[in-house]
């Protein structure tokens, strides 16, 4: 126990978020996009409010970089907590759901041989597994907002750093996808849980996407006024969020040697996608696929994460995908 109970602390402190997409798939959210919309544009005006009264000068670009910051840099934002512990958010699993049933049926959860492990387990899940909500059709994870404005806020600055010393923006961008790709290799993806996950890094590229469009051609953009800086339109969450946010679609690697959590991933995930192919195969699962398909236009890191996999430099997350699975 002397020896587990630093490693339980450390757990507490540095885990990352992760989402089991399959667990929500028996109860698929409501769409909370008008409720997610309010809440952000609310920060998002506390942002605005507060750079008019300290920082009236600053250029567009350091406003824009300023209202990303204002939700936070670190794991587990101030709005993703609220969330997690709101009653108005339709959400999967509810906060209505017991603890000890709420990941029975998680694709990461394996048979133990002794109670203490399967305790321990459970304790882990609950540490890991984040919410599903539901953003415009699209189910995604609520650590994925996190990462839309924390990550999105570093790629940005990375980007706007790198562009002092790099020929291209192709090249700066390519230097803040680095960042999201470092993070997910080691302390934010296999390190701490087992999981590289794809959808993590296209929710930080579209935060970044955002921070650029307040300054160039978004819907939603900065101008200045007699009272400071403010929107010229409110911020929808749905211009942003895609199908590749969704890790079902846009499928993790799972790693088998062991994290932080002291759950390795691969194997246990390997064993469980298949007892969903029948759900998969319903109708009901089939028409989200075929609405993502509908849609599902792969950004520049998309793109760009796929080059790097073809190349050998990054896991191939392709036999953990569910299409494959089932198929086979």
């Amino acid at each position: 126990m002397k020896y587990l109970l630093p490693i339980l602390i450390l757990n507490v402190f540095i885990f990352a978020g992760e989402v089991d997409q399959y667990l929500a798939w028996n109860q698929l959210p409501n769409d909370e996009s008008h409720y997610l919309n309010k809440l952000f544009n609310e920060e998002i005006q506390e942002a605005l409010d507060d750079i008019n009264k300290k920082h009236s000068d600053c250029s567009c670009e350091e406003a824009a970089g300023r209202i990303l910051k204002h939700f936070g840099i670190g794991l587990n934002t101030p709005l993703e907590k609220q969330l997690k512990s709101s009653t108005q958010l339709d959400k999967y699993p509810p906060n209505e759901i017991h603890i000890s049933e709420r990941y029975k049926k998680s694709i990461f959860r394996r048979e133990l041989p002794f109670k203490n492990l399967e305790k321990y387990q459970d304790y882990s899940l609950e540490i890991q597994i984040d919410e599903v909500v539901n953003v415009g059709g699209i189910y995604i994870g609520l650590d994925k907002l996190t990462h839309f404005t924390a990550s999105g806020f570093l790629y940005y600055k990375i980007y706007r750093l790198a562009l002092e010393f790099v020929e291209s923006k192709e090249a700066a961008m390519q230097m803040a996808i680095a960042m999201g790709i470092y993070g997910e290799k080691y302390i934010l993806g296999k390190i701490s849980s087992g999981v590289f996950s794809f959808a993590d890094l296209e929710s930080n590229y579209q935060g970044f996407l955002f921070a650029l469009d307040l300054c160039n051609s978004g819907s939603t953009r900065l101008k200045r006024s007699g009272k400071g800086w403010e929107l010229s339109s409110s911020f929808d969450l749905r211009d942003y969020v895609n199908p590749f946010w969704d890790e079902s679609y846009n499928p993790s690697y799972y790693y088998e040697n062991q994290n932080l959590s002291l759950m390795p991933k691969s194997q246990a995930v390997l064993q469980n996608i298949p007892h969903y192919c029948l759900m998969f195969q319903s109708d009901r699962i089939q028409g989200v696929f075929d609405y993502y398909d509908s849609m599902a236009k792969p950004s520049y890191s998309v793109k760009y994460l796929q080059q790097l996999i073809d190349k050998g430099e990054l896991p191939d997350p392709s036999p953990f995908y569910i299409r494959t699975i089932c198929e086979e």
